[in-house]
């Protein structure tokens, strides 16, 4: 069997990584030799796409072509990019990211890239997820899993797995920020608590900088603001300048972006200072887990983990230094730990695939493929399992907990069945009635929601599905019914319904989400992504 590879699917930047020989989790670089590849695609006419840094500097020349910072439009049904002439889905999109990541992969270790297990923020919901496994398989990958991005932040870093402790995940990435409160013992990494925001992150603080730029330039040349704002090709070149200027303001006091005619100079201190409210944002999150997970019993942590490119900004560590004295923080391989954790996840997969085969009640799953003693083998060479049982390799068990609230809707409104920070796998048994006499189904509506309350206003929840479940004929008005929500470890959802008439017969659905693309949506999409010549 091939390797196990891990992929960090960014929104900014992208990063593939899979373990060597010698049990060392390790980034392939592009063919550009960069350890990341920028999630940019630029389309040309016929055809033709670029990816990466040369689609980046598309910017400057043909902005309408480009798409960018797609990850913060995962699992919306009603966005669609076009270019070209032709239109793509946001997974369509991700999936030549991911055709470009994988093609470069495969030419530098001249074999085929095929197994993967690709990751995606904590508080990502199911329709996000589930966008991100279809990119993959979109882009003919074999996705073992979809793993949390913290998560796989703290397996690189080589948390010790059976010595109790607490970590902080502080993950602020180019688009989005992910704050996850990790408790690890016992072999496992159980998820405490999760939220986050994903439309905040590095891009946020470009944009801070360009809105300073195009100021200073109109009040320098008289300009009308909107009117510069309109041009689409000088505003492409300010992209790039405005995050060139935040990357030197990491090192440097001050810098200089050249706009059309003018010198714009940035010092760290206006940086920081006209930035301060997107950081902000980030500590109220930050303080909002603190106080989720001590309602849950955890009212304390040893240490923070930075995760993600953007935390390499001065104003982040001081920030958390000044808000958490005495607490370590340590920086975690900002821009390469989420794809190395995950490389490391998938080869465990690849370990124990055969004990996973079986607990899962099949020999060899369609899910989770056996692998080879010598790939086995080399699994069990991998240094997280060093600090396992004495050196003796043992499965990494990951427990996560729901990021969003489920919801059903009943006659007097819509009620969470499922609060969010659950942990999963988890079912959620109720009764209900039937409605009128000799009813025959009954419809299921079924939500998302960052809400606590039981009971949510429409206008807070994201619809993931409404499906009818067919009941016995001949029911009294009143009958009652068993509902059994049920969430897997993956937080996929199914739905048991049993009336009394059935003897103990259940109607089992398993939930299709209502923004997910359908099998003949997925075979177009295919076709588009196959379709395209990477340049």
């Amino acid at each position: 069997m091939s390797k196990i590879f891990g992929i960090d699917l960014g929104t900014t930047y992208s990063c593939i990584a899979y373990v060597n020989d010698y049990g060392k989790p390790e980034v392939v670089p592009n063919s550009e030799a960069s350890p990341v590849t920028p999630s940019v695609v630029a389309f040309e006419e016929g055809g033709n796409a670029a990816v990466g840094e040369a689609a980046k500097q598309t910017l400057k020349t043909d902005p309408a072509n480009v798409c960018t910072v797609i990850k913060r439009q995962m699992g919306k049904r009603d966005y669609k990019f076009y270019a070209c002439g032709e239109e793509y889905t946001p997974e369509a999109i991700s999936a030549i990211i991911l055709r470009q990541i994988v093609q470069d992969a495969s030419d530098q270790l001249g074999e085929e890239v095929k197994n993967v297990v690709i990751t995606c923020p904590a508080y990502f919901g199911m329709e996000e997820r589930n966008a991100t496994k279809t990119a993959g398989e979109l882009a003919g990958l074999n996705v073992l899993d979809i793993l949390n991005e913290p998560t796989a932040a703290a397996i690189s870093y080589g948390l010790n797995v059976n010595e109790p402790q607490t970590v902080l995940v502080y993950d602020l990435g180019g688009g989005t920020f992910d704050i996850t409160m990790l408790r690890v013992e016992n072999g496992k990494i159980k998820m405490v608590v999760t939220g986050g925001n994903h439309e905040l992150g590095g891009k946020d603080w470009d944009a801070k900088v360009t809105d300073l730029v195009v100021s200073e330039y109109c009040a320098q040349s008289g300009e009308d603001p909107a009117a510069v704002r309109d041009d689409i090709d000088m505003m492409g070149e300010l992209e790039l300048g405005s995050e060139n200027a935040k990357k030197q303001l990491t090192q440097k006091e001050k810098t200089v972006i050249k706009f059309n005619s003018a010198r714009i100079e940035v010092t760290r201190e206006k940086f920081d200072e006209m930035t301060k409210s997107l950081l902000d944002t980030t500590i109220g999150f930050t303080k909002d887990i603190l106080e989720k997970a001590a309602a849950k019993g955890v009212t304390d942590f040893d240490k923070i983990l930075l995760v993600g490119g953007s935390t390499m900004m001065k104003q982040v560590k001081e920030r958390l230094e000044a808000e958490f004295p005495g607490k370590p923080i340590e920086y975690c391989d900002p821009n390469q730990s989420v794809a190395k954790g995950a490389a490391i996840y998938g080869i465990n997969l690849a370990a124990f695939s055969d004990a996973m085969a079986e607990e899962d009640g099949n020999s060899g799953g369609d899910d989770i493929p056996l692998v080879d003693s010598q790939t086995q083998d080399t699994a069990k060479k991998n240094p997280i399992f060093g600090k396992i049982g004495g050196g003796t390799a043992q499965k990494i068990e990951i427990e996560n907990v729901l990021s969003r609230s489920v919801a059903m809707r009943f006659v007097n409104g819509i009620m969470n069945v499922v609060k969010r920070n659950t942990a999963i796998p988890h079912h959620f048994e109720f009764e209900a009635t039937t409605v009128e006499a000799n009813q025959v189904r009954v419809m299921i509506e079924l939500y998302e929601n960052l809400s606590d309350e039981d009971l949510v206003p429409d206008d807070v929840c994201t619809k993931l599905a409404d499906q009818e479940l067919p009941l016995n004929p001949n029911l009294p008005a009143d009958s009652p019914l068993d509902v059994v929500v049920n969430i897997d470890k993956s937080g996929l959802l199914s739905v048991d319904v049993t009336d009394a008439s059935s003897n103990g017969k259940s109607t089992h659905i398993e939930v299709m989400l209502q923004n997910a693309l359908s099998e003949k949506e997925k075979k177009e999409e295919a076709s588009k992504v196959t379709a395209i010549k990477l340049v």
